[in-house]
């Protein structure tokens, strides 16, 4: 009988390195040292009769990771709302693109222990604001909520479900990770977020249609992807 094979895409958030947030003028600042709450307006914590107002240099350091990957840039990009609940969301949607991003297509090569080279297709890279941070120690079984975090600039790096093993997932994720650093779009620091991953992982018989996938979020390690992506596969 035919073993099965592991499908894998990545969702790769990169926290851009703007002064200021991606829809307002707030600093974007370190959010695991800053006092709480002490770098928010009424924009970024989603105050109604707001108007977001785009980062410009946002939209630049996009239009790097075009360039660098061979990608499509469309002549509009489109930002939409995304709604989900989510306590430190202050206005219950994300903006968000996906029909029509700042960046379509493109594809990036690594290496696979098993296949040789392997050239990954990119789905798109599209803009997007961060979310606030929950904190759960030290409230004596409460949870409080911080905002800094929130409206900071996001490049989100979608992939076709091109990878094989955990293995050829981690080779991808390193060289995503040295090419924004060597942009310099992004700082790179897995420990406090600024670089992250969603794995999207589904089995098949070789050959078969893709199977239900599981997608498994806020991974900030390489050793971490590789661990959940097998677990899963198992």
């Amino acid at each position: 009988m035919p073993s099965y094979e592991p499908v894998i895409g990545l969702e790769v958030h990169a926290e851009l390195l703007t002064e200021s947030k991606m829809f307002c003028g707030c600093a974007v600042v370190d959010s695991t040292s800053a006092p709480p709450n002490t770098v928010v307006c009424e924009v970024c914590a989603g105050m109604p009769g707001t108007l977001p107002v785009i980062n410009e240099r946002a939209v630049e350091f996009g239009l790097r990771v075009a360039l660098a990957l061979n990608c499509e840039v469309p002549g509009v990009n489109v930002f939409a709302r995304k709604n989900y609940f989510y306590p430190d969301l202050p206005k219950g949607y994300q903006i968000s693109q996906y029909e029509i991003p700042v960046v379509q297509g493109g594809e990036i090569a690594i290496v696979s222990p098993t296949r040789g080279e392997v050239r990954v297709r990119l789905t798109r890279a599209h803009l997007e604001e961060d979310a606030g941070k929950s904190l759960h120690e030290d409230y004596h079984g409460m949870t409080g909520i911080d905002l800094n975090r929130a409206g900071t600039p996001l490049l989100e790096i979608v992939s076709e479900p091109d990878l094989r093993s955990s293995d050829e997932a981690v080779a991808y994720a390193k060289a995503l990770h040295a090419l924004v650093r060597w942009i310099e779009i992004c700082d790179g620091n897995m420990q406090e977020g600024s670089f992250r991953c969603d794995a999207n992982v589904s089995v098949r018989r070789p050959g078969a249609p893709l199977g239900t996938r599981c997608e498994i979020k806020n991974l900030n390690s390489f050793r971490f992807l590789q661990q959940a992506i097998d677990h899963e596969v198992r």
